[in-house]
């Protein structure tokens, strides 16, 4: 009979932060709650979500009294905040598996699993060490080149605690859009009805290394018709980018702030390629959702960066000036290639990244933990 472990899904911010891990955590109880018993913990009251929800007491990494600390130290402390109600409840709930992404608090939860009884399983999205990643008891890496990295560094017993699960995007949200739909929302956005949009999401700003800066001159060279529309909070250093961009595009910019979700989708059908101005990415969400909205995607040849892509991309150096630019132009004079790259990585994210793709497999992997004496399967959701 099959196992149904009573899972965890922990995030510090979840429900006061919208980055990467937060919205995979969040999507992922959606989509785990028909499959196993799954609990979804958070650092606010959770909402619409189909499963038991829980609130974690924790001092935000948006506090005000954390203002004078930087963007990592606010959030190390934020996790470690989290570590002892966390503690507390995987013990009263008796837990079976706690999954989390963020690096403090999953770490402290491996240190304490003799106390609170459950397994503990890291989804790494942050590109760190395999050799700090290798004593937890199931280690998610994001795409192939991840294992490989692994499978040198890691002892040989230990290497079958890792395996290769991407992300996946709501394929039915994140579609390319329907005849008049890009006109209607380009409208609404106060774009030219001719204008070429670059989309670009993330925070603004000097922590996440986005180089929106960057970004900004390559899509002013690339001509008039261009224009960057950027989604994403603040960060620290925000005011200094914003100010480069608009020198560089003038009126040609719209920085939008964070959106929702069902705000976002809505973006990505209304620009005409994404674009992606950082040199290393640990896994991006963002590409994900535009090659799944049908968009040709900009981005440096970084190996994970491309595996994303797919042949949905075009990858181009982003340290050299104008190379992103030249490939822009590309996109609009060389006949039928926006449409190619765009068919190209919408199949590839439906054959790969489908939520029930890769659902059903991250199920199996966490069933496969809790079940005594039964190795999991492993192995990558799509190639």
């Amino acid at each position: 009979m099959p196992v149904a472990p009573k899972v965890a899904l922990i995030s510090s911010g979840l429900g006061r932060v919208r980055r990467g891990i937060e919205t995979w955590i969040g999507e992922l109880a959606r989509n785990l709650a028909p499959r196993i018993d799954v609990q979804l913990w958070g650092a606010a009251p959770l909402e619409g979500w189909p499963c038991r929800t829980s609130v974690l007491p924790t001092i935000s990494r948006l506090s005000p009294i954390l203002k004078p600390v930087n963007w990592a130290g606010r959030y190390h402390f934020e996790q470690m905040s989290a570590v002892l109600p966390a503690i507390l409840k995987l013990r009263l709930g008796r837990l079976d598996l706690a999954f989390c992404g963020d690096p403090s608090l999953a770490w402290n939860l491996k240190r304490f699993r003799k106390f609170h009884g459950a397994k503990v399983v890291f989804s790494d999205g942050m590109r760190l060490s395999q050799r700090w990643l290798q004593d937890y008891d199931g280690i998610q890496l994001l795409a192939p080149p991840y294992l490989e990295e692994a499978a040198r560094v890691v002892r040989p017993e230990r290497l079958s605690r890792f395996f290769v699960i991407p992300y996946f995007v709501e394929v039915d949200r994140f579609r390319p859009p329907e005849k008049g739909e890009k006109e209607a929302l380009r409208a609404e956005l106060g774009l030219p009805a001719d204008a070429c949009v670059a989309m670009t999401v993330g925070p603004v700003g000097r922590v996440s290394d986005k180089r929106l800066e960057h970004v900004a001159v390559e899509v002013a060279a690339a001509g008039p018709r261009w224009h960057l529309v950027s989604a994403g909070g603040d960060e620290d250093g925000a005011d200094a980018v914003r100010q480069v961009v608009r020198s560089a595009l003038g009126d040609r910019v719209r920085f939008l702030g964070a959106v929702p979700r069902s705000r976002l989708e809505s973006l990505y059908r209304a620009a005409d390629c994404y674009i992606l101005g950082a040199l290393a990415e640990p896994f991006s969400i963002a590409i994900l959702e535009a090659i799944s909205s049908g968009l040709p995607v900009v981005h440096h040849p970084d190996p994970i960066t491309c595996w994303v892509a797919g042949t949905g991309g075009l990858p181009v150096s982003m340290e050299t000036r104008g190379a992103a630019a030249d490939a822009m132009k590309r996109l609009i004079e060389e006949p039928g290639l926006r449409e190619r790259l765009g068919a190209e990585g919408r199949a590839l994210a439906l054959r790969r990244n489908h939520p029930d793709i890769v659902t059903d497999a991250l199920a199996a992997r966490l069933r496969g933990i809790c079940a005594p004496n039964l190795p999991a399967a492993g192995g990558a959701s799509g190639q």
